[in-house]
């Protein structure tokens, strides 16, 4: 997803990027630790420029969608 509202709800995340090397075409995945899951989610909200407010706002997202889980 790229909504970050429905993204902070997920139990796992991952960070899947595409770009070239060359001639060749390189897609990478990788699994998020929970400052990277900040990053990323703040990222999602506030576009390339990541400000000392988005994260906060992004950590407020990750922490109640964690303590709201119905699972």
């Amino acid at each position: 997803t790229h909504l970050p509202q429905v993204a902070s709800c997920g139990e796992n995340h991952w960070r899947v990027r595409k770009h070239s090397e060359g001639e060749q075409t390189v897609s990478e995945i990788s699994i998020l630790d929970e400052i990277q899951r900040i990053e990323e989610v703040a990222r999602m909200l506030g576009g390339e420029v990541i400000t000392d407010t988005t994260r906060q706002h992004a950590a407020e997202l990750l922490q109640l969608a964690s303590k709201n889980s119905l699972f």
